[in-house]
């Protein structure tokens, strides 16, 4: 899997090329990126699968949904298709409720509650669901978050679904922690919710392309390790992928992080 920035991944499993919350500019209409995207879109390749995990204008980018077409499947929680229709005619959507899974191929999807919400508007609050996606192809089990609060819904999902490969944690976004608590977690919570999940290893998402926060941009890259290294764990089960990086399955690697391919 190949960090693209922000919550954006493209994950290759069992043959098909998976893509989380696609974002390759600026997030319109305030945030630009402090990172540029690590490759020119076009040379990505076309996705079979694009998973949303939620409609806020940095998981949802109209633009770089549009440079992927209408050829990928995209996965949505409820009450998405109708802005597909609108920005994106001829895409082709599945919407799933808390717990639905999907199949494609090899791979099935499970859309799972995250502590979150949505909105695109002032008068659209809510009224489309949001989520995680559990990943599963194979041998292999992948957790993407999205954004989440820290809650009870990691220890359940590491009971049901667990051990699982990969965890796909947000670290950014947290301060203040009086207004952003229940909505995002810190490295420190992240952490915690990686061992509830019960994942082997865990790649952090979502820091150093946006300023949307009070924290400082570089703040959570420095919190993860001190949080990772405070819980004993070591650097092979806690990658911090800049963008462009690529981890691989460990029987699927040197045993080693490649520090720029994307093949």
């Amino acid at each position: 899997m190949t960090y693209l920035g922000h919550a954006s991944f493209w994950i290759r499993l069992a043959g098909q090329n998976i893509f989380t919350d696609p974002v390759f500019g600026d997030v319109w209409p305030r945030y630009r990126r402090r990172l540029p995207f690590p490759l020119p879109p076009e040379n990505l390749p076309l996705p079979e699968i694009v998973l949303i995990s939620h409609n806020h204008y940095d998981h949802l980018d109209k633009a770089s949904l549009r440079r992927l077409g209408t050829v990928p499947l995209y996965l949505t929680p409820l009450k998405h298709r109708d802005w597909f229709r609108r920005h994106l005619p001829g895409a082709r959507v599945m919407e799933l409720d808390w717990f639905e899974s999907f199949a494609e191929g090899a791979i099935s999807f499970r859309l799972l509650p995250s502590q979150h919400w949505s909105m695109r508007n002032p008068w659209d609050t809510n009224r489309r669901l949001w989520g995680a996606w559990l990943i599963q192809g194979g041998k292999r089990s992948v957790f993407f978050c999205g954004d989440s609060g820290y809650f009870y819904g990691f220890q359940e999902y590491g009971r049901k679904f667990g051990p699982l490969d990969v965890a796909i944690l947000p670290i950014g976004a947290y301060e203040p922690r009086w207004f952003m608590k229940d909505h995002h977690m810190n490295p420190q919570e992240a952490i915690m919710a990686f061992f509830d999940l019960r994942a082997e290893v865990m790649i952090p998402q979502q820091w150093g392309v946006f300023d949307l926060t009070d924290e400082p941009l570089d703040l959570p890259p420095r919190a993860y390790r001190e949080a990772s290294q405070a819980a004993g764990l070591p650097e092979h089960r806690t990658p911090l992928l800049l963008p462009g990086q690529t981890w691989f399955f460990p029987e699927n690697r040197s045993d080693r992080l490649d520090s720029g391919s994307t093949e």
